[in-house]
């Protein structure tokens, strides 16, 4: 998805753009999260144990290491394409019905379609013909999450932009991309993460192994009237962290939500 960090376009008051909008602004709050912590008891053989009451402890240690090895593989094989989640990232997550995938040289990225709700507040964008919201308070917006999942057998080396979504509707008038509602709650609820990074890496690198995913939810206006294009842009860095232009893809898919 943007994956990439969603981008908010704003103009400075008063501004006007060939086709282009107006912005106003937003407040939004994000909640922390902690966590419990947990005990264990051991307890003591008996010195008088017998040879057989030692062996059956270990064989007990064994099948508990067992059970654990278990857990893990299925944790792993729960994730989008066999894959898990790199070390700085969220938690991938696949809420919603699969509509579309956007297919890279080396990544792909399902698209899910979450739910639809009313917008809690105006969006950003004003259009300068009426000085109207494009995206008011009460109007429907649709939550889609995206599925990135390295599909090679090499490393992508990515910046902070990961693998940047831009969705647009095909009839979409303005030159800036469309609005989206910035509000951690309402991602909370949708059950989708509002930014696929988690913790970010000291040099600044975020190294998606192959067959590893990532995953991050977006909103935008809700239409049934009109196919959306997904674009999809990869960038891969450097071991500087510089991005590597001439590598760069932008792949799309278009498609008509339900």
């Amino acid at each position: 998805m943007t994956l990439s960090r969603r981008r908010i376009v704003t103009v400075t008051s008063g501004a006007v753009l060939a086709l282009g909008l107006v912005a106003c602004g937003s407040d939004d709050d994000a909640d922390d999260e902690g966590g419990d912590g947990t005990t264990s008891e051991s307890s003591d053989v008996d010195d008088d144990a017998s040879e057989e009451d030692v062996d059956d402890a270990e064989d007990t240690d064994d099948d508990t290491d067992d059970t654990d090895d278990v857990d893990e593989v299925e944790e792993v094989a729960d994730s989008p394409n066999g894959g898990d989640a790199p070390s700085w990232a969220a938690p991938v997550v696949t809420p919603g019905d699969q509509i579309t995938t956007i297919e890279g040289d080396n990544f792909e990225v399902a698209v899910y379609q979450v739910g639809v709700t009313p917008s809690p507040k105006d969006g950003m964008l004003v259009d300068p013909d009426d000085n109207q919201p494009v995206l008011a308070e009460g109007d429907d917006i649709v939550f889609v999450n995206y599925v990135v999942t390295n599909t090679s057998s090499e490393t992508i080396p990515m910046s902070i932009s990961l693998v940047d979504i831009s969705p647009k509707y095909e009839d979409w008038p303005y030159l800036q991309g469309m609005d989206s509602i910035t509000d951690f709650s309402l991602y909370e609820e949708m059950g989708v993460n509002n930014d696929a990074v988690d913790d970010r890496p000291e040099d600044g690198i975020y190294h998606l192994e192959p067959g590893q995913s990532v995953s991050y939810g977006d909103n935008f206006m809700y239409r049934t009237d009109a196919a959306v294009i997904f674009e999809a842009r990869l960038t891969p860095v450097d071991e500087e962290g510089d991005l590597v232009s001439d590598e760069r893809q932008e792949v799309t898919a278009e498609v008509t939500l339900s």
